[in-house]
């Protein structure tokens, strides 16, 4: 096997995503991300790492996209495909330290490249996706759902900041405003649960990708909190999604245990685990 590296963002995603398309679900998180750049939902970064390992006859045999300053994101890797990919990975310019993946392959691969560093592999954080086919909305819960506008955003984006700062305290720090704008431009990606005639709790979802929508951008303000606003509002809008014929999706983190509870009680069933590894 041999790791092929693209610098063309069209090019590469026709290579490689008719092979992620024979599951989308489990590779929903690799569609939407190159999905989204050729959409211009989000601005293709210079130095998006695109890599594709291929095998004597050129069929892709696992992907990997690195979005700087993130995590590689890789798909499932063949035990034979970690070798090449650890060798190009040493030996490229750009030096990545992070990988997000299936978690026992994504740990042999940082092994390897641990070892060629003389360093160790670490795994930071575990994940785990759900997938719903049915919703069981939590009773009781006052308010109502409604799609996001524009006398929303400034609110939003203050929400969009304090998720990063809460949920995502060891990720890179991006604009809390770009995933409102990009979702408020293209219309029903952004929601919000309205109580007592404000805003009381935000949630998003990723444009399709294969018909599978992911369920992210789960916030409520502390002083809102333990009313099951959160609960009610991924209810409703994974409703919204099913009902449009679409397959939605979310990732919890396992050190979590009240998003793992409140997901499955709504209807949530596992799908699969993801493990976030470093080399140092």
């Amino acid at each position: 096997m041999r790791v092929t590296a693209d610098t063309a963002l069209a090019e590469y995603a026709a290579a490689v995503m008719p092979w992620l398309l024979r599951d989308p679900v489990r590779n929903n998180q690799l569609l939407t991300l190159l999905q989204s750049r050729l959409d211009g939902v989000v601005l293709p970064e210079s130095e998006l790492l695109m890599l594709r390992v291929v095998d004597e006859g050129g069929a892709v045999a696992a992907v990997a996209v690195r979005p700087p300053p993130f995590a590689m994101l890789l798909s499932d890797l063949p035990d034979e495909a970690v070798p090449p990919l650890a060798a190009h990975l040493a030996g490229g310019g750009q030096r990545v330290t992070r990988f997000t993946g299936p978690p026992e392959q994504t740990g042999r691969l940082a092994a390897a490249l641990a070892g060629r560093a003389g360093g160790r592999a670490s795994m930071l954080a575990a994940y785990r996706m759900f997938e719903i086919c049915e919703v069981s909305p939590p009773a009781g819960v006052t308010g109502r759902p409604r799609e996001a506008a524009g006398a929303d955003r400034d609110q939003l984006v203050a929400w969009s900041a304090a998720f990063q700062r809460e949920a995502l305290a060891d990720h890179p720090r991006t604009d809390p405003a770009a995933p409102i704008d990009g979702r408020l431009a293209l219309g029903g990606l952004l929601w919000v649960w309205e109580a007592g005639g404000e805003p009381v709790a935000m949630t998003a979802m990723t444009a399709p990708a294969a018909g599978v929508v992911r369920i992210n951008l789960v916030y409520t303000p502390p002083r809102r909190r333990a009313n099951g606003y959160a609960s009610a509002l991924v209810a409703a809008v994974s409703r919204a999604a099913l009902a449009a014929g679409l397959r939605p999706v979310l990732f919890t983190d396992l050190a979590n245990p009240t998003s793992n509870k409140i997901y499955q009680a709504i209807g949530y069933r596992p799908v699969q685990d993801t493990g976030m590894w470093e080399v140092g």
